[in-house]
């Protein structure tokens, strides 16, 4: 059966749900605009809504007491923004917000909820949306202790490439490097490192990727065991 007229098919956390699941959902759902730097959820604030991106990219953020913050996840048309409602909490405790402009639907978090408490496949979907997302976040975690800033950098640009529509990404040296939680030269040498083994080409804030499979080569093991995880579970 064909999804409702809502539903463009493009975020595969909604594809996945059996349809009437997500009837449940649809007449919730609310077709938003994503700009740049819009801000979805932010630390030690209530959780208004939820956020299933169709594209564009959203960042996860810590903020420590000192210094700028680090990005500790990537959201984008595989998943949900929010998954602290998943597991029963209502309060954020990073910063969320677009680092690539996008659209998608949100619904607020009480009818998320509400969803999500009638219906036990939408329930376990979002529940193992979540668990691949730990382990996305935990895998970050040791990558940014043990990798070099290179293969951390071709790590990060597979993974928004996995979420883009497209080989370009507009995006500055210097954003990346929050992005990383390292300065912007070391972006800078990373990036001509990758640019002169061929594997991207970057110019005046736009990043085309040019050799996928040599970028995942190039990561070292960096990029891959999440993304398994996320396809086991949603295909």
């Amino acid at each position: 059966m064909q999804k409702p007229s809502a539903y463009s098919g493009r975020n595969r956390l909604l594809a996945h749900l059996p349809q009437p699941d997500f009837g449940l959902l649809e007449p919730h759902l609310v077709p938003t605009d994503l700009p740049v730097r819009k801000q979805l959820e932010s630390p030690n604030q209530p959780i208004t809504a939820a956020y299933f991106p169709e594209n564009g990219i959203a960042s996860v953020v810590a903020n420590g007491h000192v210094g700028r913050g680090v990005e500790i996840g990537l959201i984008g048309c595989e998943g949900v923004t929010g998954v602290a409602l998943v597991m029963g909490v209502d309060r954020a405790v990073h910063d969320t917000y677009m680092q690539v402009p996008g659209a998608g639907l949100s619904i607020t978090s009480e009818d998320l909820k509400r969803c999500s408490a009638a219906s036990e496949p939408l329930r376990r979907a979002l529940l193992q949306y979540a668990h691949a997302f730990s382990i996305q976040v935990s895998h970050t975690a040791m990558i940014n202790a043990r990798s070099k800033i290179e293969d951390r950098l071709a790590r990060w640009l597979l993974m928004a490439h996995d979420r883009m529509e497209g080989d370009q990404l507009n995006l500055t040296h210097e954003f990346i490097a929050t992005m990383l939680g390292v300065r912007r030269p070391g972006v800078t040498v990373a990036m001509n490192l990758l640019q002169k083994d061929g594997l991207i080409r970057a110019h005046r804030g736009v990043i085309e990727i040019i050799d996928r499979e040599g970028l995942e080569k190039n990561s070292n093991g960096a990029y891959g065991a999440p993304e398994a995880e996320l396809r086991r579970l949603l295909d």
